[in-house]
């Protein structure tokens, strides 16, 4: 009876940690998606601001060409050429302003790049699969130490039937 409660007990600990290992590689993962899905939005959030920026921009050069008043065109060109470079700027740093700070907030400030993450990610899938093996392990020596059992049981039980 004790041997089956620590037998048992060793089984639920095993399967929970099982449990554990594959919920934080879900975590992970999950935090992967969701830190790339935001930065994405927010990428495409941003450049439809400065378009719309651009846009505005352009209408006041219009007018302002159309003004003929040199001065007005002249500093509507270095804004309109400030929100090309933010455009420029927003897609090429992209991962360090968008993806890199939602990864950081999702997963607590534990891991702060995408490579962190898919090395944390990388440690928890191995984390899994040491208690799949753990587990499976635990689940072939109970069947075989019933195998074990039952044949015993049932060489003794024919041995008692042919001496009776």
């Amino acid at each position: 009876m004790i041997m089956e409660n620590e037998f048992f007990a060793q089984v639920k600990q095993e399967a929970e940690t099982y449990g554990k290992a594959l919920g934080n590689v879900g975590r992970l993962h999950l935090i992967g998606l969701v830190s790339r899905v935001l930065g994405l939005f927010l990428l495409i959030f941003t450049i439809v601001l400065c378009v719309f920026a651009l846009l505005a921009v352009g209408t006041v050069v219009a007018i302002s060409a159309l003004a003929a008043y040199m001065p007005v065109w002249a500093a509507a060109l270095i804004i309109g050429g400030v929100y090309i470079l933010l455009i420029i700027l927003a897609v090429v740093c992209r991962k360090q302003l968008f993806i890199h700070p939602f990864i950081a907030l999702l997963s607590k400030q534990v891991i702060g790049t995408q490579d962190e993450l898919n090395l944390e990610t990388l440690k928890a899938e191995h984390e899994v699969a040491l208690q799949t093996i753990r587990l499976e392990t635990q689940v072939e020596n109970a069947t075989r130490e019933l195998n074990f059992y039952a044949t015993l049981l049932n060489r003794v039980w024919n041995w008692l039937r042919a001496k009776l």
